[in-house]
């Protein structure tokens, strides 16, 4: 980019505040704006794969975010009359590197530590509702008290404010925002010994009920419940005793974690998509973009999405560094990242009525093959490079070339 850039990213979670971190670093003016006051640590564990890891490395965090988790080998998935229905483990791929299990808030302070020690401006308790034109830049609006009010100019706004976003609502881009009938309801509980072990465990009932468990970080882990979005309030109203219990059948040896639950906090889903990520003003000197949720919402079926969106903040900022102007570098990060994201996009689609929906006939297969099926090795290696999340295609992955930090690319497998 051959002239600093005035940038503004929305929303401080993972895709925000390492946008803002490489932005700043190529010597950009940035400034992050966050709704909350004092954005907090509130969120279960999550599975950062291996793209994601990758990031964090090249970032220079890489060790002090082990330090802050549990290595991930293996999915052990079975029903609830204990037939296994996945089994896999990440050394079925060779050289293939394992999840890391984190808390979502350590994975937080981890990064929000890191905008404040840098060049990165921060401004808490700005709410942004909308991004209009403003002659040759944009204008950032942000909720006051009697309505919008005007808050400053931008030359590139980058929306990474969730999958409600703000940003992506006042781009027009919006094809598709369609809410998951069923979310979880979720708990993180001291786990001192350790009893979920290196394993994300699940057990399933139909499609409609499962237990998940996560380790995360050191001595804790997460107890997931799969449940009707529509039914959340009654199951919290009715206590955590009364969940306890219609969740028992489900642990297995994972029911002394179940004992240690005290309250339970409940999660939803969207399914998001955009025409484009990104859209260039009227003159071609101001841009808005977009990044993690804020473009690709989806099911946590497959443990993807804080790797995509590490992803997406360093193709932006490698594109953004490579080209002579904000339209070329904004195709090439939309050229770069469309691939990766469908492919993510439709399996987490696919995946997800098998697992968490009404349709109670899709189990019966699912039950019955999926375990057979997953003894092919062409299969078992399929799934884990998927888990990995470099996956394009059945033929090509996607990677970032940890020579060049900040540029993306891909490779084939041929």
């Amino acid at each position: 980019m051959r002239r600093e850039l005035e940038v503004v990213v929305v929303g401080c979670g993972t895709a925000g505040t390492v946008t803002a971190l490489l932005l700043a670093a190529q010597g950009h003016r940035v400034r992050l704006l966050e709704r909350a006051g004092e954005p907090d640590d509130v969120g279960a564990g999550i599975l950062l794969q291996h793209l994601g890891q990758e990031v964090l490395d090249l970032l220079g965090l890489g060790d002090a975010l082990r330090a802050l988790s549990r290595p991930v080998t293996r999915v052990d998935a079975v029903t609830v009359r204990g037939r296994q229905v996945m089994d896999f483990a990440y050394a079925d791929v060779p050289g293939s590197v394992p999840a890391l299990g984190v808390h979502r808030g350590a994975l937080f302070r981890l990064l929000y530590d890191a905008v404040l020690a840098s060049a990165v401006e921060v401004g808490t308790g700005v709410e942004v509702v909308d991004v209009r034109p403003a002659g040759d830049r944009l204008g950032v609006w942000v909720a006051g008290a009697d309505g919008p009010v005007r808050w400053g100019e931008a030359d590139l706004v980058v929306g990474a404010d969730g999958t409600r976003s703000a940003v992506r609502r006042a781009l027009g881009v919006t094809v598709r925002d369609h809410p998951y009938a069923y979310g979880a309801l979720w708990a993180v509980v001291p786990d001192p010994d350790e009893v979920a072990a290196d394993a994300l465990y699940q057990c399933f009932r139909d499609t409609r009920h499962y237990l998940g468990v996560l380790p995360t970080g050191r001595g804790e882990s997460s107890i997931f419940w799969s449940i009707r979005t529509d039914e959340m309030e009654a199951t919290m109203r009715r206590g955590v005793p009364a969940w306890r219990d219609e969740a028992r059948p489900f642990a297995g040896r994972y029911a002394p974690l179940l004992e240690r639950v005290d309250h339970l906090l409940a999660a939803t889903y969207r399914d998001v998509v955009v025409s484009h990520p990104h859209r260039v003003a009227p003159g071609g000197r101001a841009a808005v973009a977009l990044v993690g949720d804020s473009w690709h919402a989806m099911s946590p079926q497959l443990g993807a999405g804080a790797s995509l969106a590490l992803a997406d903040a360093w193709t932006l900022a490698g594109c953004l560094a490579e080209a002579s102007d904000l339209r070329t570098g904004l195709t090439a990060y939309e050229q770069q990242r469309r691939a990766h994201v469908r492919w993510y996009t439709w399996w987490t689609r696919l995946m997800t009525p098998l697992f968490q929906s009404g349709l109670v006939p899709l189990s019966w297969p699912r039950d019955l093959l999926a375990g057979p099926v997953a003894q092919v090795p062409a299969v078992r290696r399929q799934f884990v490079s998927t888990l990995m999340g470099h996956r394009t295609s059945p033929w090509s992955t996607w990677e970032l070339p940890a020579e060049r930090p900040g540029r993306p690319g891909g490779r084939s497998e041929g």
